[in-house]
């Protein structure tokens, strides 16, 4: 009977490794485009993986801000749920990262949509304390905000992504300021908002600060950090991440001439927390993507 389970066995072949559920928050409108290209990289890094580790599965969650992912995350209320988020959000939920800098350095940029009547008062806005007399407009609870204040900037928040666009759009807000790896897609999501007396899209500053972001998610989901930040590092060491980060900022590169803006950097509180040390992956944007 041994000798038999052994043939048997031999028959069967080794057992399939078992398929690896992910789950990453859904966008919270059709025109939010923002988690595109983590979606891609974290897609990336699985396939990286694939021959070694098995198949996998991406899934969507229900729609939902990102306070409430990650307290989704942190009840494990979806398998391997993954939320992209800064270091003291991250740790503040109970969360673990993915040691590496998702965007590789890039969204530390901001260009910004603008009140289309107030164009002509950004452009002669040649200080920073004259772009912060502005009225600045975040996401409730986005680290940006903070930031910004930490500027003497005037920052209003609100709950809904859709609803920043709107307030520039109706001049209840002068100036809601995006990463370049977002702004091309949202330019095309709300080309209905755009217009002489709505909705533009500034052509004169490039605001830059320093914001860490990782893919964090809950403790007890050690094989799929593992297998992610070995795979993202796969992928950055062969050039295949940078050339998919490429491929997401065509969008915005294509239109914001950033050698002809006014750059304007920020500072930034010493950060509390500090997960590693990004710029071995950090690409610099103005000399290398241009």
């Amino acid at each position: 009977m041994p000798a038999l389970l052994a043939v048997m066995a031999v028959m069967a072949g080794p057992a399939r490794a078992q398929e690896l559920t992910l789950t990453l928050r859904a966008p919270d409108s059709e025109t939010d485009l923002r988690n595109a290209y983590v979606r891609d990289a974290v897609q990336l890094a699985l396939d990286k993986t694939r021959a070694s580790d098995g198949p996998y599965r991406l899934q969507l969650s229900a729609s939902m801000n990102k306070r409430r992912a990650l307290l989704e995350a942190a009840q494990q209320a979806a398998p391997n749920f993954l939320v992209v988020t800064g270091p003291e959000a991250g740790r503040a939920a109970g969360l673990v990262p993915v040691l590496f800098p998702i965007h590789l350095g890039v969204n530390r940029y901001r260009v910004c949509f603008v009140h289309a009547p107030q164009r002509a008062l950004v452009r002669e806005a040649g200080t920073l304390s004259a772009v912060a007399r502005l009225r600045h407009v975040q996401g409730r609870g986005w680290a940006d905000a903070d930031i910004l204040r930490t500027n003497g900037f005037t920052v209003a928040e609100v709950n809904t992504y859709e609803a920043l666009f709107q307030m520039v759009a109706l001049g209840r807000a002068d100036l809601f300021c995006r990463s370049v790896l977002e702004v091309g897609q949202e330019v095309q999501a709300h080309l209905g908002l755009m217009g002489d007396k709505g909705l533009a899209l500034d052509d004169s500053l490039l605001l830059a600060y320093d914001l860490p972001q990782y893919i964090y998610t809950h403790p007890g989901n050690h094989v799929a950090v593992e297998r992610i930040t070995r795979g993202l590092r796969l992928a950055f060491a062969d050039g295949s991440l940078q050339a998919l980060l490429r491929q997401h900022l065509q969008p915005s590169l294509a239109m914001l001439n950033l050698s002809q803006r006014r750059l304007m950097t920020l500072s930034v509180p010493s950060p509390a927390i500090v997960e590693m040390n990004d710029r071995p992956f950090q690409i610099d944007l103005l000399r290398t993507l241009r």
